[in-house]
């Protein structure tokens, strides 16, 4: 009798550790594989002149006091150094705490209740379902983003968030229909992200109050129209509080690179169209024919035309009457535009860093 009345206590408490762990584990991988592969990315990505420029467009940071290859070693420390600070591995630490001290309770609540229905028969109550739906799709949530090395401290909290709410967001859904249906309902309700439950939320709201809270989801956004860049890009990059091309073009390319986890040679090529877009707004798209796609290419074409080569300053010259009856530019207005966005200090660290 003793030995079954500890093996139900202790039980849940097993299921518990096993949950969790599970839930944990791919941060744990993560950490310990997909960081450093990321901060290798970004280093490796730079040379120390690109990284010079870099500190100085972006933090302000002059080296001039340094002299010989002490400067190199400067730069690259200093570089390193930021990135530590910025998105070191110890800013994991506190969201991942939060997320153990809300998964560890209701893990186990759920097991609990999932081992006394297993034993004592009952029914299934929306809150477990509301709970194991939070679980599921928090897990497989990290899972993915760790696979896609798409994991930010902002995604730990959210997924902390998820599971915390489970149960109210649970009970809210399942209030407006029949009470067999609520479990089910509940936990379907769990595997749904936080964006659409909101977009439920406000349109259950508009119907049963009569009110126009705005629950369409559907609005303009600049940055999709960049080449290359679809609505789940944009809203990565929304997250990273960047919504407009402006922001964009003059963003610093590495802590979007670090906010949002997109590779840093992609950042470096929607931020070289940024730049572009600002000065040749929907024209751009007639100019990429010529190899014209962003401000590095355009920086490029600047400096083949007052090249010494005159051979490639024939080629660049030969360019720009074409390019400005395509774009429906005339000729001036486009060579001055492309005089101001290859002289843009952006630009020259998207030259240096490419």
């Amino acid at each position: 009798m003793f030995l079954n009345y500890s093996w139900v206590n202790t039980l849940p408490l097993i299921v518990d550790l096993v949950l969790t762990a599970l839930l944990i584990q791919p941060l744990c991988n993560f950490l310990l594989y997909g960081w450093k592969r990321k901060q290798e990315e970004v280093n490796n990505s730079l040379n120390s002149g690109a990284k010079r420029t870099y500190l100085e467009v972006f933090w302000n940071q002059t080296f001039a006091k340094v002299k010989g290859h002490d400067v190199t070693k400067a730069v690259d420390k200093e570089f390193s150094d930021l990135y530590q600070r910025q998105y070191g591995r110890k800013r994991f630490i506190t969201p991942i705490s939060i997320l153990l001290l809300v998964a560890g309770f209701e893990n186990f609540y759920l097991s609990s209740e999932l081992i006394q229905l297993l034993t004592n028969s009952g029914e299934l109550s929306s809150a477990v379902a509301a709970i194991a739906g939070a679980y599921t799709f928090v897990t497989w949530d990290f899972f993915g983003r760790v696979q896609r090395r798409n994991l930010v401290t902002a995604d730990i909290l959210r997924g902390a968030l998820r599971m915390a709410i489970a149960v109210p967001v649970g009970f809210a859904f399942t209030a407006l229909i029949a009470k067999g249906l609520a479990p089910f309902v509940a936990f379907a309700v769990g595997v749904f992200p936080l964006d659409t439950i909101r977009t439920i939320l406000r349109r259950l709201a508009n119907d049963k109050l009569k009110l126009e809270l705005g629950a369409d989801t559907g609005r303009a956004d600049q940055i999709a129209t960049l080449s290359g860049v679809d609505r789940s890009i944009a809203d990565r990059i929304e997250d990273a509080d960047i919504t407009t091309i402006p922001q964009l073009a003059w963003c610093d390319p590495i802590q979007l690179s670090m906010r949002s986890s997109l590779a840093f040679d992609y950042v470096v090529d929607i931020v070289s169209q940024a730049l572009a877009w600002v000065y040749l707004e929907d024209k751009l798209p007639a100019l990429r024919t010529f190899g014209l796609r962003g401000a590095f290419e355009i920086k490029v074409l600047s400096d083949d035309l007052v090249s010494d080569d005159p051979a490639v300053k024939a080629k660049a010259e030969a360019v720009l009457p074409v390019a400005a009856a395509a774009a429906n530019i005339p000729l001036p207005g486009l060579v001055y535009a492309l005089e101001q966005i290859a002289e843009d200090p952006a630009t020259r660290f998207l030259y240096d860093a490419s």
